[in-house]
């Protein structure tokens, strides 16, 4: 009754608190880079407002089309300024130069906000520009900034929910399935039986979790198809690595859930935990609303100690941008490294009269 009561009074609090501090729908510090390919004082001019603005985070310059690819595909920019060659020299005798905006259209809300900051941006240097009485700046707009999507060209919502709600739904029913069945042995008493036997912690541990993981496994599995089948999002990239982490992360959300029994001896209370903790993670601090790179302070540290924004750029990475093996190695050694630790902790936290 004490542990219900508590939950039922701090578990409130602590859902407000989470949500007021982790969702935000502002798009901030966005990674953004140039390719100046001008190297002029009107270009590094243009690109001095991106560089001096609070929506983008300015990262090193790019020097290459394959680097500009390259970049954007591993997420390490969410925009990139194309400058042409002749932009100064256009510029100066009002033939309207070119720049190209490339946005990581994978998240669609994420990237028309973007287009919008890009926009905004560009404005306020035509209006420089019209203020210092650049030759025909009033008359018509002296840069055409054209736009472009990658990833995402239908701009469809569907390639950026299917892969985060698979990513969520993976982590909380395996991990609440396997609290729920060892703290319902706790309640009953029947893990009073294990006392007797020789097994190890770990064994005990690995016994209660192998259902689980193929349940879970199914479970992945069936959402892949219907995927595939129901909604037409198509995996782009690498297959094997898709189901190579997903069973990773099955492995650390069972583990997780074990990790939970382990402090828990009611199934209300290992569900309410599990729900709470699974759910404020893999929504507030995994990528799913907000992008991960604008994370900051504890926020990004409750991304980085937590499976779901790995994995969040597994699915993502897979579905819509097509990631392979050597962009996404990272992700599944840390999802590796998140079973182990799981486990481990709860090996440790597990009492011996208790196996």
């Amino acid at each position: 009754m004490p542990i219900r009561l508590t939950f039922a009074l701090a578990g409130p609090i602590i859902l407000l608190l989470t949500v007021g501090y982790g969702i935000s729908f502002d798009v901030e510090n966005l990674a953004f880079a140039a390719f100046d390919q001008d190297q002029t004082l009107e270009s590094r001019e243009f690109l001095e407002h991106f560089w001096g603005s609070r929506y983008f985070e300015t990262r090193p310059g790019i020097y290459s089309d394959t680097d500009l690819d390259r970049r954007l595909q591993n997420g390490e920019l969410k925009v990139a300024v194309e400058m042409p060659p002749d932009f100064g020299r256009d510029l100066e005798s009002n033939k309207e130069p070119e720049v190209s905006a490339w946005l990581d259209g994978a998240m669609p809300f994420r990237a028309e906000t973007a287009r919008g900051y890009l926009m905004g941006l560009a404005q306020t240097y035509l209006a420089d520009q019209a203020a210092r009485g650049h030759a025909g700046a009033v008359q018509a707009p002296p840069v055409n900034i054209e736009s472009r999507f990658r990833y995402n060209q239908a701009f469809k919502s569907v390639y950026a929910t299917i892969p985060a709600t698979i990513m969520l739904v993976t982590i909380l029913i395996p991990a609440m399935m396997t609290a729920v069945g060892v703290a319902r042995e706790k309640e009953t008493g029947s893990i009073a039986n294990f006392r007797s036997t020789p097994i190890t912690k770990l064994e005990f541990l690995f016994g209660k979790q192998c259902p689980y993981v193929a349940i879970g496994s199914v479970s992945f599995l069936t959402l892949v198809l219907v995927a595939l089948f129901v909604f037409g999002v198509p995996v782009k990239g690498s297959m094997a690595m898709l189901l190579g982490g997903a069973f990773l992360y099955i492995l650390a959300a069972t583990a997780f859930g074990l990790l939970v029994s382990c402090f828990t001896n009611t199934q209300v209370a290992a569900m309410f935990t599990t729900t709470v903790l699974t759910m404020t993670e893999g929504i507030n601090f995994s990528g799913l609303l907000v992008p991960f790179s604008s994370l900051l302070g504890a926020a990004r540290w409750i991304g980085l100690t937590f499976p779901s924004g790995w994995f969040n750029t597994i699915s993502l990475g897979t579905f819509t941008k097509g990631l392979g093996i050597a962009e996404l190695w990272t992700d599944v050694v840390m999802l590796s490294v998140f079973v182990v630790a799981f486990i481990a902790a709860a090996a440790f936290v597990l009492p011996k009269q208790e196996r």
